[in-house]
């Protein structure tokens, strides 16, 4: 029996991976430490409250759903590991240890860890590749690119099979709060539900964006990759680079109406401004043949008839 344990399995993302990995493993186990998921899962999958930072509940975990694959999710978001870093620490840091020891005790399922752009930082390049020098600026980006460098030693020195996506910023009708990486999805939101929406970010800031279904795929993808074919651990993806000015073009050609404004906060900015505009995946193209298959005025038509779809559902 296949089993796929998700941490993180309360948010965005998680709840909606249980629909992608749906037929690809007989269950999912959601694991977090909230007390439900944000949105709808799959049949198929069900939920555990624990937390990562508790070895015991975390090896009981482990023995009543034996996972054959793992998808590390749990993380605090960039906001939050800068108002609390020690908090910031434990969760990504000593929770991804733990999580990467339990592991090593129950069988060695195959890791996929989401990471981020955020482990960047500083004088990029142009275009930023697989192997770009990484000095991250927030701590956030520091813990991402921490735990990827732990799990390349689980993979050298024991023998885990982890492997990694990069995300740019992910667009999404989940996208948490707090976190400077939801100013698209925001705006998309707020547009759509109240007619207007302000960017904190400067209007030709460059931004990295993937819409999250090219995401979904993408770990589905990864995650079913023949081992063998894999020359590296760690890999970027890329979907499509926007300014919030062609953003909030793109509202506004389908809702004509919507009041969109621009008031710069430098701190916000200087975050998104530090994180590339460009992303090379072409290693992720040639070793599992990834693909994305949304631009901005793809996503912008899909996202927001979802979003409305929604609002007529709760009414």
């Amino acid at each position: 029996m296949a089993t796929c344990l998700i941490t993180g399995g309360a948010g965005n993302l998680a709840c909606q991976l249980t629909w992608e990995l749906a037929d690809l493993f007989d269950h999912i186990v959601l694991l977090d430490v909230a007390a439900r998921p944000v949105g709808p899962t799959a049949t198929n999958a069900r939920f555990e409250r624990g937390d990562l930072l508790d070895a015991a509940g975390l090896d009981a975990i482990f023995a009543r759903h034996p996972p054959t694959a793992v998808i590390h999710l749990a993380s605090l978001l960039s906001g939050s590991c800068e108002q609390d870093r020690g908090l910031a620490w434990r969760v990504n840091m000593d929770g991804t240890f733990g999580l990467f020891e339990a592991c090593l005790r129950h069988g060695r399922p195959t890791v996929l860890f989401a990471s981020s752009v955020a482990a960047f930082g500083g004088r990029l390049p142009a275009m930023l590749t697989d192997d770009t020098p990484q000095w991250p600026v927030t701590l956030y980006g520091v813990t991402k690119m921490a735990a990827e460098r732990l799990g390349c030693y689980y993979h050298e020195k024991h023998g885990l099979d982890f492997r990694c996506l990069r995300l740019p910023i992910t667009v999404s009708r989940h996208a948490p709060t707090g976190a400077a990486s939801a100013i698209a999805s925001h705006a998309f939101l707020a547009a759509a539900r109240d007619g207007r929406f302000t960017f904190t970010a400067r209007p030709e800031t460059p931004l990295a964006l993937i819409y999250v279904r090219d995401v979904l795929h993408g770990f589905a993808r990864l995650l079913a990759a023949p081992a063998a074919g894999l020359s590296q651990r760690v890999y970027n993806i890329a979907g499509m680079t926007a300014t919030p000015r062609e953003i909030a073009a793109a509202i506004r050609r389908r809702l004509p109406d919507a009041v969109l404004d621009f008031e710069p906060d430098d701190a916000v900015d200087r975050v998104l401004a530090s994180w590339p505009a460009a992303i090379d995946d072409s290693t992720a193209r040639r070793d599992w043949h990834w693909r994305p298959e949304w631009n901005l005025e793809r996503m912008a038509d899909d996202f927001l008839a979802t979003v409305t779809a929604d609002a007529e559902a709760t009414r």
